[in-house]
């Protein structure tokens, strides 16, 4: 039997071994080897990578055959491979006729306007799992055609925080680095990607088409986004995976703002940034690794001072109503004896009632801590730190961790003993299970203790510091190995 008279069924189970990234060389090759056999040809279009830019067009050409559209919907995967010079007006009606869409990768060079971007996603993406957007802004000659148009990607973040729910596991906005041997070349600032990240990243963060996100990374040279991702208790509820390398994330804001807020997350990458500024102290590491480790804390005290000066505000006023006194004298026989008029409201009086009662419940309010989440946290070391310090490092931060979790168990000591003379122990509802509209008023957000959680024997995170390089010796189980399984390019 010959090859060319194999089943087709047969030729299917063979090419689903294959990789996606030798799928379509290796499926050409196999048509070119064999043009008579029955090959599926639908695995040819199911992964689409552009190395080259004239490859755009090609697959427009085919599309508008007779048979095009049944073409369009074997497509699932479309990838840019690090080309910067496709046509832009190509790919936005390119990707107007492939609705089965589910994965996604632009690079999105200066030929790209926000106008494009904002063509490509201002009809939502049903079917979208992976979602990758990378931005390399940079010219060779100065132009101010940006700054005075007011021309920014702030319209892309828009865009997809309008989408209804979905669900999207892996989002990936990511600015390029400049080339550091042309940045000393270049005299003139360069245009900017994102104008007003603060708002449009707090709209996207807690928008219902993140809220199944599960991996996210973000990288935006030296912009603040701490805060802008944990505005809500309903910013990215299901994250687990984090990569924020570049951005500026310093200890405080990761401690006290991140792992407080984003109560999920397992994995953490913050290589390239300024995580702890200054000299090197090996104990930083130390009040690093309690700061992770109390993370819950952190964000408890932060609600019950909330909850303190919601107990300090007075109370409504309640406004004097004129009542009608009766008029000294002699009644007349016909003078009646009762009144048929409505009596004065009583409203006021009973929001100043309920007003009381909260404000009592509030006094025997306390809030458990949750256990940390962190499994993973990797992060790069300024230079002048030399490499042998490394363990140092390592050993200081799990110092820190374990303290941390000591002081978490007295915390909760405490509050067992306040149960059980009578006060009312609470927790953060989960986002994902409970019924959450975001609000941190009063209660709101919190739900009754029903267990004790008693055992915080957690590891301390896999700490590594060797950076994201693959060649370089990661430590076992790091946050860096985890996401090479997520990221489909670095």
């Amino acid at each position: 039997m010959s090859l060319s008279s194999l089943p087709p069924e047969l030729y299917s189970a063979i090419i689903e071994q294959i990789t996606s990234e030798c799928l379509q060389q290796s499926l050409l090759s196999l048509t070119r080897a064999l043009p008579s056999a029955p090959i599926p040809l639908h695995f040819l279009f199911q992964s689409v990578t552009f190395t080259r830019s004239e490859q755009a067009p090609s697959l427009i050409r085919r599309l508008l055959k007779p048979d095009g559209g049944e073409v369009a919907l074997y497509v699932q995967e479309l990838s840019l491979h690090n080309q910067w010079t496709v046509d832009a007006e190509v790919m936005v009606n390119l990707l107007r006729k492939l609705p089965k869409l589910r994965s996604l990768s632009l690079c999105i060079g200066t030929n790209f306007a926000p106008e494009h971007l904002k063509a490509i996603f201002e009809r939502p993406l049903p079917e979208l799992k992976y979602l990758s957007l990378r931005f390399r802004p940079y010219v060779q000659r100065a132009t101010y055609q940006q700054f005075l148009s007011g021309s920014y990607f702030d319209s892309t973040l828009a865009c997809l925080a309008k989408w209804p729910e979905s669900n999207l596991p892996t989002l990936s906005i990511v600015q390029e680095p400049m080339d550091p041997a042309q940045a000393p070349k270049v005299a003139f600032a360069q245009p900017i990607v994102f104008f007003r990240l603060d708002w449009h990243l707090s709209d996207l963060a807690q928008s219902p088409y993140l809220s199944t996100l599960t991996s996210l990374r973000l990288r935006i040279p030296s912009r603040p986004v701490a805060g802008p991702i944990t505005t809500s208790p309903l910013s990215l509820p299901a994250v687990e995976l984090l990569d924020l390398s570049t951005c500026n994330v310093f200890g405080a804001e990761l401690t006290d703002t991140i792992l407080a807020r984003l109560t999920k997350l397992k994995h953490l990458i913050l290589d390239n940034g300024a995580l702890l500024r200054g000299e090197y102290h090996a104990e930083d590491w130390a009040v690093l690794g309690k700061g992770c480790a109390l993370a819950g804390v952190k964000r408890t005290k932060a609600r019950e001072k909330i909850l303190r000066q919601a107990r300090l505000e007075p109370a409504p006023a309640v406004p004097a109503t004129a009542e009608c006194r009766p008029r000294r004298g002699r009644r007349g026989v016909s003078t009646a004896t009762i009144s048929l008029r409505a009596s004065p409201p009583r409203d006021a009086r009973a929001v100043a009632a309920n007003t009381a009662l909260a404000a009592t419940a509030l006094r025997k309010v306390r809030l458990y801590p949750a256990s940390p989440s962190l499994c993973s946290f990797a992060t790069t070391l300024p230079p002048g730190v030399p490499r042998d310090k490394h363990a140092e490092i390592r050993a200081q931060f799990e110092k820190g961790w374990f303290e941390g979790l000591a002081q978490l168990v007295e915390v909760r000591a405490r509050l067992y003993q306040s149960y059980r003379l009578g006060s009312t122990i609470m927790k953060f509802a989960d986002v994902l299970d409970d019924e959450v509209d975001g609000s941190e008023e009063g209660l709101d957000g919190l739900v009754e203790v029903s267990n004790w959680e008693d055992d915080v024997d957690i590891k301390a995170p896999v700490l590594c510091l060797v950076g994201p390089g693959k060649s370089e010796a990661h430590e076992p189980g790091c946050a860096h190995s985890v996401a090479w399984t997520v990221w489909k390019e670095f």
